[in-house]
């Protein structure tokens, strides 16, 4: 099923991951790459540090990777796809490839989604809203039955899409992990555990042996901050 070989994953050798220290739009590439076994700088960016980044990127955004020969790739979907061709988790089939597409457009529109409930409101009413999306019939909660039945229906054995690992399950891992992380306010822990499906796909992603090593060694290298709530709710998926 996968398209990525030995030749073409050497195209990621001494690349460079450039994007903030948290797990964001972005953070679906680190797992990716730590799965596809390359050996990537992981460039933290302060936010501080941030106005004199901005314009070396080709968009004025993160994350970027940067390759050996100084190339930029930009955008985090595009990432994504390039890095899972390169390693073979992007399917060589077109049909397995257009789910895994769908898949990734659809935890786009949950992003979207979580973001836009209470949009612009106090705080108080931002959570309030919020909480009523995601709890049974509202906007969010009607997606994620959606993406659980799409799990369901094109995926097997933990996996999103197809029977083995692709930035379909990568996503998927990293995108609810964020949801329920307190990266958006009033969304509760407890969002995931309805649909059994996604919950399958965040426990396989996060027993990865390459998944489990990546995220420990975030804790070990003194020189890197702990993690982050959310990151802590992507290790935890491992004991789901």
């Amino acid at each position: 099923m996968a398209g990525g070989t030995a030749d073409s994953a050497s195209v990621l050798a001494g690349s460079k991951l450039i994007y903030f220290g948290i797990p964001g739009r972005g953070e679906a590439v680190r797992p990716a790459l730590a799965i596809g076994g390359v050996d990537f700088e992981d460039a933290r960016v302060p936010f501080q540090a941030w106005g004199k980044v901005k314009p070396t990127t080709p968009w004025g955004t993160v994350p970027v990777l940067e390759l050996a020969d100084g190339s930029q790739l930009a955008q985090a979907r595009s990432i994504l796809r390039f890095v899972g061709t390169a390693t073979g988790l992007y399917p060589s089939e077109p049909h397995l490839a257009q789910r895994v597409d769908e898949l990734l457009d659809a935890l786009e529109d949950l992003d979207v989604a979580i973001t836009g409930a209470g949009w612009g409101l106090p705080k108080g009413e931002l959570e309030a809203a919020r909480l009523a999306a995601v709890s049974e019939g509202g906007a969010v909660y009607v997606l994620l039955a959606k993406l659980d039945a799409f799990v369901e229906a094109h995926g097997r054995g933990g996996y999103a899409v197809g029977a083995e690992m692709t930035i379909a399950s990568i996503l998927t891992f990293v995108t609810l992990g964020r949801a329920i992380g307190g990266v958006f306010f009033g969304v509760p822990p407890s969002v995931c555990d309805p649909f059994l499906n996604i919950q399958a796909v965040r426990r396989t992603v996060g027993r990865d042996p390459a998944v489990v090593a990546w995220y420990d060694a975030r804790v070990a290298q003194r020189t890197l901050p702990s993690l982050s709530p959310a990151e802590q709710v992507l290790v935890g998926c491992r004991d789901l």
